[in-house]
């Protein structure tokens, strides 16, 4: 692995990786030059908070996802805000409105027809009010509520993807054990059907494909329960435990070529071995160590110790990714 560029990689594509540094965000290839002029969106003080990495994380600041659409555009996310930002850098369209200040990490997709689902994450500690789902149909120009989960169902969303083996939708939630669950579309997000749910096994931030599994991490953060590596079969949706994790997995990607990965992270919780961040790949159903890297001295407040994969990693073979909050590395692009 080698360093590529600091700031954040949010999407990946074959030839390009789409980069954010604060509100700024721009394509490179893959030894980190860039092949698409810088644009950026947001108020000047958001711009300005933005420029620092310590009062960005601390302030949830900057630009969190983006997706390419098939028009050309680009749909992102920041705090409070998302935009649909045209090829030539104007913003076209902005969708507000929403709970939470941002989706979880892998709470927002695209289909292949460009359908734009956006879910809701937001602390809900009381759980005192619903979690919806969002879905455009037209770009980005206008977003419906499609599904909303009662306050007595589910904390918040953690993840939708959209699958290319299955051709369908998985929806994730969680926190608490009756409020984990993993759901699946095949009609564009018109209904769901549960496939798993009640315990901590099942509380994933994001999910990865292969032809005969899905595979996650569970991030039992808040909680005294083992963290496990998991896969699920695609024929019997049994889970299957492949190894406890050192901490909560915060992070994971699947590629074209069939390979996955997952990463734990450092939140303080009691369940956590020690105060490193572990990247791992799965090989012959085992996790195998790739790298670790300690837990910055800044504290967890600000920004957790994690390594996240940007979105689209299904787009290709090579293996890019983000350190958050790490020694030497608080917020730097990785790439193989």
């Amino acid at each position: 692995m080698k360093r590529l560029i600091k700031g954040r990689a949010l999407y990946t594509e074959k030839d390009r990786i789409w980069i954010a540094q604060g509100m700024t965000f721009f394509a490179v290839d893959h030894n980190g030059r860039p092949v698409t002029k810088k644009f950026s969106v947001g108020s000047a003080k958001e711009k300005l908070i933005g420029m620092n990495r310590l009062s960005r994380q601390l302030l949830r600041q900057g630009i969190h996802h983006l997706v390419p659409l098939p028009s050309g555009d680009v749909f992102l996310t920041a705090k409070r805000k998302s935009y649909v930002v045209s090829r030539d850098g104007y913003i076209k369209y902005t969708f507000t409105g929403y709970l939470g200040n941002k989706p979880g990490h892998q709470g927002v997709c695209v289909t292949p027809d460009g359908t734009i689902f956006f879910g809701e994450y937001t602390l809900n500690p009381k759980r005192d009010h619903d979690t919806h789902l969002y879905r455009s149909v037209n770009g980005g120009k206008t977003f419906e509520n499609i599904y909303t989960f009662k306050s007595n169902e589910v904390r918040h969303i953690h993840f939708i993807k959209w699958d290319p083996y299955e051709k369908c939708l998985w929806l994730g939630t969680g926190d608490e054990d009756r409020e984990n669950l993993l759901l699946r579309s095949t009609d564009n997000g018109e209904t769901w059907e549960k496939i798993g749910g009640g315990s901590q096994d099942w509380r994933a931030i994001g999910i990865c494909f292969d032809e005969g599994y899905l595979t996650w991490g569970t991030d039992a953060g808040s909680v005294p329960d083992q963290n496990h590596i998991i896969r699920m079969s695609r024929k019997t949706h049994e889970l299957e435990i492949l190894a406890d994790a050192e901490g909560p997995c915060h992070g994971c990607g699947s590629f074209k070529d069939g390979r996955v990965f997952i990463s734990t992270g450092v939140e303080g919780g009691q369940n956590e071995k020690d105060r490193y961040a572990r990247l791992k790949q799965i090989k012959n159903g085992k996790p195998v160590g790739v790298l670790k890297q300690q837990k910055d001295i800044m504290p967890l407040i600000l920004q957790y110790g994690v390594i996240r994969f940007p979105l689209g990693t299904e787009n290709t073979d090579r293996v890019v990714f983000t350190m958050y909050g790490l020694k030497r590395n608080g917020e730097q692009v990785y790439i193989e």
